[in-house]
Parts: structure tokens; sequence; C-alpha cells
């Protein structure tokens, strides 16, 4: 066991957040994971929970016995099982990320990746990797990407579909989760008045819904939050 942080700013792969079983998720995963072959963008496919099934959220079969996972409580009894699930997802990977020591790029089954991305290029940082907006409608790439608000003083990222993280970031991330429980859903927990978040480029975007309008992320109306508690959730 090596004591002392790599510093490695290579990038360890792609991991293509998917739930098992679920029709939706592994046909946009597939679209994903060739979109990642056509740019020769190492990628592994990544476990989701999964929450879009009656009863308790599915906890994927090499998580049943993770300690660390165990100590991760919901905060917002406002969420949708399925958002639950989505924000373990994230955090699993945020621990990984820590685990192995080397960055690491975070994507969602409905993104599409259109180069690799080789080199995580900011320290202790989210970097954002671009999205619809800049694929289809050519937003200009700035340092700081724009953010999606919830009011006039909170700034998250803007949709948290594709992005790298370095270990340092990922222990960050998972400080704050530790002290603050699952808070909000995924993205808004990746606020920008607390984590660095920088573009440095197009290197993925989101088809947030396939052409049939289905995703995983069910229960919640748009534009609001969810009128249904979810005080029974259970890990």
């Amino acid at each position: 066991m090596n004591l002392f942080k790599s510093y490695n700013t290579d990038i360890e792969s792609a991991y293509i957040i998917t739930v098992p079983g679920n029709e939706t998720s592994e046909r946009l995963s597939e679209r994903c994971q060739q979109s990642c072959k056509d740019v020769q963008m190492p990628y592994k496919v990544w476990e989701a929970f999964d929450g879009t099934k009656e009863g308790e959220i599915l906890i994927p079969p090499s998580l049943k016995d993770d300690r660390f996972m165990k100590m991760i409580k919901l905060t917002d009894h406002y969420m949708t099982k399925s958002e639950v699930a989505c924000a373990l997802s994230h955090i699993s990977l945020w621990a990984h990320c820590a685990e192995i020591d080397r960055p690491i790029v975070i994507l969602e089954h409905d993104s599409i990746m259109v180069k690799a991305m080789k080199v995580h290029g900011s320290y202790n940082s989210i970097v954002y990797l671009g999205g619809i907006e800049w694929a289809e409608e050519n937003w200009p790439i700035v340092p700081i990407p724009p953010h999606a608000s919830d009011g006039p003083n909170c700034r998250f990222i803007c949709r948290a579909h594709a992005y790298s993280i370095d270990p340092t970031m990922a222990n960050n991330l998972l400080s704050h989760v530790l002290k603050m429980g699952i808070v909000a859903p995924l993205d808004m927990m990746l606020r920008a008045d607390l984590f660095h978040i920088t573009h440095q480029g197009l290197f993925a975007y989101d088809k947030v819904y396939d052409r049939d309008g289905t995703t995983t992320i069910t229960g919640r109306p748009s534009g609001g939050r969810s009128p249904n508690r979810n005080d029974d959730l259970k890990k």
C-alpha cells in the first residue's frame, strides 16, 4: 500500500453508469459504448443502483457489502427512488476514483462521447465534458461553464451526465456527502460555490431523453419537486 498520492493526471477509464436489466438504460448504454469505441476512449460499464422497480432500491451485487456506501444517508425525503439511485451510482464512482487514485470520466447512459479524454487537466476539479447545447447549438467553450440554478443563489453543474474528476475532488465530494447526506438530486449536489467546475472542450454531450421520451428518472413532474415523500427508502 502506497501512502502517498500519485498525482497522476492520466484518465484511467470512462465509466458508463448502466442499470442492469433495464431496457432503456441498456439500450442507451450500448449507444454510449459505441461512441467511446468510435473515438477510442477506454470505457467500462458500471452497474448502477436501480430505483425503477417497486420496493427498495436494488444494490449492485459488487457493492452489497461495501462498508463506505452503507455510511451514505438520505437527507432529502422529497426525492424519488430513481433520483436517489442515480445519486448513489455517482457516489459509488467517486469512491472508486479515490480508491484507485486516478482520474476517471463519469458518463450517464444517455451520454455520447465525441472526443477521447486522456488527461484530467485541472487539479481538485470537476471537468464538465459538454452538453447538447455545445454539440447542436454551437455554444462557445469558456473556462467556467454556464451553471444551472434553482434560484438566484444556488448554482450547480449544468446536468451531471458527463464529467471527469480527480482523486482529490473525489475525496472532497465524498467528505461533503458524508457530512450532509444526499440533500438533493445529484446535479444539484455538484454546487459551483463549493466545487471547482471547469470546461476544457466538447468531449461528450447528452441526449437527455431517448426519441420515444423514455427515461430512468421517474416519479417527479417536470419543473418541480415530487409531492410524494420517500421516508421509507432503504439501502
